[in-house]
């Protein structure tokens, strides 16, 4: 660092490729930057100050912002200090501000050029409704500034999983299941309102069960919290929240108005930060039991307590405060006669038009309110058939619309088998062109898997609305405890399976937000949160894992419309082509990990394009004589 890079001439390179592109002369100019300067939305590109096509590579930072620093909050911890919730600190996630430096610098050399700061509600209101924690959000700046210095763009997570910590997952300040009438207490895992990893892990010396936790969303305390924030007004009216203070205030408007008004609270923190390229509305929002038209049948679907919703509100009252249950409260059912009152009272045709949408406009217009400029990432939901729905009518002005993917058989299975899978159909696809098609159907071949992959994420990336916007791959990641051992055949399996995703990715053109990185991450513990083993990073794994398929070439600024773009990593190639719209440079990212000039690495572009590789920074420009079809390529020699 400190020393003046220079460019350095490429030689020939024959690649096995068709239309090879000929020898070029590197020209001798600055070396680009290693960020990608200040982005924003324009139509559905992402583009940067020059108008070019941006596709950040972005990475979750990091998995265990879910859960308080002090006290640590990971969740194989157990002990009535989890309950205390209104005395606790975020301040130090994803990691110490003198530790930042080390990971950030790791990230940057990985190619990451975006982070995805997650940011829980908790962690800013965890002391009561209207009280901010001013050590964390002074933290979050420190944050957010330095990530700028270093190139890097940050879109703010507002984290959440099945509510909060003390219903299964994480996001919600402990207050909030109070306001309802919860207790917050081991009675919610005793009495089933809730699965508790830190419950578990104290009651009984069985394994957790892998990837238990989604299924708290069908439990009654996460259940009735998410139906109370979305649609409190309607399923309990006239029930008052059960806070002192809060007596005079719905407990829909207390529940999302706070949670509102706190991420608004985290803009006005940010004011000014360069970095912050957006504010996300919501991690994996989901509709409780709005839309359950039945209350004494199971919720039908692969996340699912397996108990029905009346059967569960009937044998949990004591989770309840004096036993007291809101939703009998609100005469949904008699506890006196055991029997449900209103069984249609969560039905629901349109969660997404009576529900969603309008939060999302509310949300957009209280943080940009503080922050005008600031582009909106909007996470649908993740799980059941809302996850399956466009949504109504158009986004916000400068959004950008983030599904989430996984490979189910490889995230719940923890098996990696890259000769069958299982693809989730479109929605509506018919088989011979009259027959509804299954709703999954099986995957033969590592080819086809990747063309799978492809399809999935096109029709979920197409679920934006009625006006086109930019997507983003808000999440895709894979575990690493993949098999019986942690040893190089997992290590193998975990790479064969990140290429696979990658190459998806890379031949849509598709930005991404990887899950995840996790500094504290450990062989025993994974990434402190619910058993998950996600992060990219492992200090027991000596550093980074899976690199050498997740660190790999790509288009990063395009000067034109992106056109194609392949990396083989067992053959060590890469080609892009794109349409130039003139002479503007295009920007790569080319790893020293697999392209390096000492060991024979070459590059070949089209005739007349003038071509700068900075090996220190690991960025390549391409700068056509004009408009037009141009095709680079890098060839490491002797793979």
């Amino acid at each position: 660092r400190g020393r003046r890079r220079r460019p350095v001439r490429a030689a020939n390179s024959a690649l096995p490729r068709r239309a090879a592109a000929p020898e070029v002369a590197i020209a001798a100019t600055a070396a680009p930057a290693q960020g990608m300067g200040r982005l924003r939305v324009e139509g559905n590109r992402l583009v940067d100050e020059q108008g070019r096509t941006a596709l950040p590579r972005g990475i979750a930072f990091g998995g265990l912002s879910k859960v308080p620093r002090s006290p640590d909050g990971s969740t194989h911890k157990s002990g009535m200090v989890f309950y205390d919730h209104k005395e606790v600190s975020f301040v130090g996630r994803p990691c110490a501000l003198s530790e930042l430096d080390e990971h950030l610098g790791r990230l940057q050399e990985w190619g990451f050029t975006l982070l995805r700061l997650l940011v829980t509600w908790e962690a800013v209101e965890h002391a009561g409704p209207g009280k901010y924690d001013q050590k964390y959000l002074a933290y979050l700046r420190a944050v957010c500034e330095r990530a700028h210095t270093l190139g890097f763009s940050v879109i703010i997570d507002p984290h959440q999983d099945c509510w909060s910590r003390w219903t299964g997952g994480d996001g919600a300040p402990g207050w909030t299941l109070e306001a309802a009438g919860l207790m917050v207490d081991p009675l919610l895992h005793n009495q089933g309102a809730a699965f508790l990893h830190q419950e578990h892990v104290q009651s009984t010396s069985e394994p957790l069960p892998y990837m238990s936790w989604p299924a708290n969303y069908d439990r009654f305390a996460c259940a009735t919290m998410m139906s109370l924030f979305w649609a409190g007004d309607r399923l309990a009216p006239g029930v008052r929240p059960m806070l002192r203070g809060c007596e005079g205030t719905p407990l829909q408007e207390l529940l999302q108005g706070n949670f509102i008004r706190a991420m608004a609270a985290v803009a006005e923190a940010l004011r000014g930060v360069p970095s912050v390229l957006a504010f996300e509305t919501m991690n994996e929002p989901h509709p409780g039991w709005l839309g359950v038209e039945d209350l004494e049948r199971v919720t039908p679907g692969p996340i699912t307590s397996g108990i029905s919703p009346f059967k569960q509100l009937r044998d949990g009252n004591a989770a309840w405060v004096d036993e007291k249950c809101l939703w009998e409260r609100a005469r949904v059912w008699n506890s006196e006669r055991k029997a449900v009152v209103d069984p249609k009272r969560f039905r629901c045709e349109d969660w997404m038009g009576e529900c969603f949408a309008p939060f999302v406009q509310r949300y957009a217009a209280a943080i940009r309110a503080v922050l005008p400029d600031v582009a909106l990432v909007v996470c649908p939901p993740a799980f059941g058939p809302e996850s399956q729905k466009a949504f109504p009518g158009s986004l916000p002005p400068a959004s950008i619309w983030a599904p989430h993917f996984y490979d189910g058989m490889l995230l719940m299975g923890k098996q990696w088998n890259p000769d069958v899978g299982m693809e989730e159909v479109k929605p509506g696809e018919k088989l011979f062109g009259f027959v509804p098609a299954p709703p999954i159907r099986p995957v033969i071949g590592l080819k086809e898997k990747i063309e799978a992959y492809k399809r999935q994420m096109t029709w979920k990336g197409e679920l934006y609305g009625t006006a086109p916007v930019p997507i983003l791959l808000g999440e895709i990641g894979i575990p690493f405890d993949i098999g019986p051992a942690r040893d190089a055949w997992a290590l193998g399996q975990a790479e064969q399976a990140i290429d696979a995703h990658l190459r998806a990715m890379e031949e849509l053109f598709l930005p991404f937000c990887w899950w995840n990185y996790t500094p504290e991450n450990s062989h025993k513990h994974g990434d402190g949160w619910n058993g998950e083993d996600l992060s990219i990073f492992c200090r027991e794994d000596g550093g980074g894992r899976g690199l050498r398929a997740l660190v790999r070439p790509a288009l990063l600024l395009c000067a034109g419309a992106p056109v194609r773009q392949s990396f083989d990593l067992a053959a060590g190639s890469y080609r892009c082509e794109f349409q130039a719209d003139g002479t503007g440079a295009s920007v790569f990212f080319v790893p020293r990990l697999h392209f390096r000039r000492e060991a024979g690495a070459a590059v070949s572009a089209s005739p007349g394009c003038d071509v700068a590789w900075d090996e220190e920074a690991q960025r390549l420009t391409c700068r056509p004589k004009g408009p037009g079809l141009v095709v680079l390529e890098l060839q490491q020699r002797g793979r």
